[in-house]
């Protein structure tokens, strides 16, 4: 099961060597799964649940990019610049190769401790 989650944003070694990409800890969060992803932290038994305070779905790195409702206005910035040159529900692998800058944008807007935001201690 490791690296499951990143291949799905590079699906070679070479096709990541190829992307120029500055990783910050919002990046390696969502492109690993790791850190602040409450299905992660559940997993290490940090918190007692997995589901997000959203209250739609347990929260996976798919759920924040496509689904989360606490993070609407920021996805709906991206989907309009990723409709502007394509067709939005890109795929993970896509969102890295065609819509790198527009995606690492949205990735940076994220705010974990808002989205994450519950009574349990993190």
């Amino acid at each position: 099961m490791k690296g499951v989650i990143t291949k799905g944003f590079f699906p070679s070694v070479q096709r990541r060597l190829a992307v120029n990409l500055n990783l910050s800890p919002k990046v390696t969060t969502i492109m690993t799964g790791h850190r602040n992803i409450r299905s992660y932290l559940l997993r290490l038994k940090i918190i007692g649940s997995p589901e997000c305070p959203c209250k739609h779905d347990i929260q996976k790195v798919d759920h924040l990019i496509y689904q989360c409702n606490m993070l609407k206005n920021e996805r709906e910035t991206l989907k309009n610049s990723v409709i502007k040159v394509g067709d939005w529900r890109a795929s993970k692998s896509e969102l890295t190769s065609r819509y790198l800058k527009q995606f690492i944008r949205y990735i940076n807007s994220m705010d974990f401790e808002k989205i994450n935001h519950s009574n349990e201690q993190m």
